[in-house]
């Protein structure tokens, strides 16, 4: 932790992130997807090709990979390369 959030403020936020998950797992809406070699090798093209982060690119590889209907960003410029990598995706602001 870089002192950005006291320790009270980043358990808070640690907890409401995993109880979010646990209840978008439940829902049905949030499927986990095991990162294999596949998915890291795929990845690594779209860091290239788009100059994106790798955990960005591992969304998009993943997504794709278990065919998701709608992909959900807050990330303007994720949302833009997952648009041209043909998700449906939506831009969450």
């Amino acid at each position: 932790m870089r002192d950005l959030l006291s320790h009270e403020a980043y358990t808070i936020v640690k907890r409401r992130l995993l109880l979010e998950t646990r209840r978008l797992l439940r829902l049905g809406v949030l499927i986990p997807v095991s990162v294999r070699f596949k998915l890291l090798t795929e990845s690594w093209g779209l860091v290239e090709k788009h100059h994106i982060y790798v955990a960005d690119a591992l969304q998009i590889v993943s997504a794709r990979a278990v065919n998701a209907a709608q992909f959900f960003t807050g990330d303007r410029k994720l949302h833009e390369v997952a648009s041209i990598e043909g998700l449906k995706s939506t831009l969450t602001l």
